[in-house]
C-alpha cells in the first residue's frame, strides 16, 4: 500500500494550485517538523485512513490550520486527533467513517407533525474540516437544515473515561430561506429548536461513548474567526451555551456535563402545553434511539482486514493500542 505523505493531501489538484498548495503544506510541514512526523505516523499506521485520504485529501491538513478551539497549536490538535481515532476504532466505527467521507450516511428519520420526513445523517472529514471530524446533519428533503461539527477528544481527566465530546461548529443555512427552514422544522418537530436538537442528541453520544463532558468552542476561539471578523458568521456561541447551563473555562471555551436525554416534569407545565412537551420527548427519544443504533450498527467492510493488528504510537511508548 502507498504510503501517505505530505503531497497526498494535494490530490486531485493541478497546475498551479497544485503547486501552490504543495508549498503551502511542505512550508508547514518544516515549521511543525516533530508534530508533522507525528500526524504522518499516524496517518500511515492503518488502511482506513488511507482511504479517508483518498476520499478526503484534505485530510492532511488538519494539524496545520486552526481545529476545533483556536486555543491549540499544531501538537496539541495531533493529539486531539490522535485521541479521536483512537475512540473511532475502539468503538467499531471505522467503517462508518470512512462511509461517512465518501458521502451522508443516514442516522435516523422521524415524521413532523404534519407527515414531512426529517433525517439525521453523518458526515465525515469534510464539510466544516477545521471544525470537527464528524458532522451531524438535520435534513428535509434533501435540505439542510442544521449541521453540528464534532469530535473526540481528552476530556480534564475528571468523569467518565476522561474523555469529552468537542463541537467546534453549530450552524443552520443562510438567507431567508435558511431561517424559514429552522422556523419549520421548530414547528414540525414539536417546538424542538434544531440547535437544541443537535446539542442534546451529542450529550447523548457524549454520555453513550463514556464522555464526561461536552467541551464547546466559545465565539472568540472559533477556527473561522476570520469569517466572524468579516461578518460572515452571526452565530452567538456563547449566548447557547450559557443558556444551555454550561460553564466558562479560563480559555474561553466552555463545558457542559454529558447526560441522558431525561423526560420533562410534566407537572411542571401548563396542562395545555403538556401534549406538545410530551410529543418533543417522544420525537427526541426515538431519533436518539436510532442514531445509537446506526452509530453501532455492523457494516460492510470498509478498509482492508489486517492479518495482524497495528500499533499507533502515542506520546507515551507504555500506552499503545490496537487498531485493528
Amino acid at each position: 500500500m502507498q504510503s501517505i505523505t505530505i503531497r497526498s493531501g494535494v490530490a486531485g489538484l493541478t497546475g498551479l494550485k497544485q503547486l501552490r498548495e504543495t508549498l503551502k503544506l511542505s512550508l508547514r510541514a518544516r515549521l511543525h517538523r516533530h508534530a508533522t512526523f507525528g500526524w504522518l505516523e499516524l496517518l500511515n499506521s492503518h488502511p482506513m485512513f488511507a482511504e479517508l485520504v483518498k476520499a478526503r485529501p484534505r485530510l492532511v491538513y488538519k494539524i496545520y490550520r486552526p481545529y476545533q478551539s483556536d486555543t491549540m497549536d499544531a501538537s496539541q490538535r495531533l493529539a486531539l486527533l490522535r485521541s479521536h481515532y483512537r475512540h473511532i476504532f475502539r468503538h467499531g466505527m471505522g467503517p462508518l467513517t470512512v462511509q461517512a467521507a465518501r458521502g451522508a450516511v443516514p442516522l435516523a428519520t422521524v415524521e413532523g407533525k404534519s407527515g414531512l420526513p426529517y433525517q439525521l445523517q453523518l458526515r465525515a472529514i469534510e464539510p466544516m474540516e477545521r471544525e470537527g471530524e464528524l458532522v451531524l446533519q438535520l435534513v428535509q428533503n434533501g435540505d439542510l437544515v442544521y449541521s453540528a461539527a464534532f469530535s473526540f477528544r481528552e476530556g480534564d481527566g475528571a468523569g467518565r473515561g476522561g474523555m469529552a465530546l468537542g463541537i467546534g461548529c453549530m450552524q443552520g443555512p443562510k438567507g431567508e430561506r435558511g431561517l424559514q427552514l429552522i422556523k419549520d422544522a421548530t414547528r414540525e418537530l414539536h417546538g424542538l429548536r434544531p440547535k437544541n436538537l443537535m446539542v442534546k442528541l451529542l450529550s447523548q453520544i457524549a454520555y453513550d461513548h463514556g464522555c464526561g463532558e461536552l467541551r464547546l468552542v466559545g465565539n472568540a476561539n472559533r477556527a473561522v474567526c476570520g469569517a466572524t471578523r468579516q461578518g460572515k458568521v452571526h452565530a452567538d456561541y456563547d449566548a447557547l451555551w450559557l443558556e444551555l447551563g454550561a460553564v466558562q473555562r479560563g480559555d474561553g471555551d466552555y463545558t457542559l456535563a454529558s447526560e441522558p436525554i431525561c423526560a420533562p416534569d410534566l407537572a411542571a407545565i401548563a396542562s395545555k402545553k403538556r401534549s406538545e412537551a410530551r410529543k418533543r420527548h417522544e420525537t427526541l427519544c426515538e431519533l436518539a434511539q436510532a442514531v445509537a443504533v446506526s452509530l453501532h450498527a455492523p457494516r460492510i467492510e470498509a478498509v482492508p482486514v489486517l492479518t495482524a493488528p497495528v500499533l499507533v504510537p502515542l506520546d507515551n511508548d507504555t500506552e499503545q493500542y490496537a487498531l485493528a
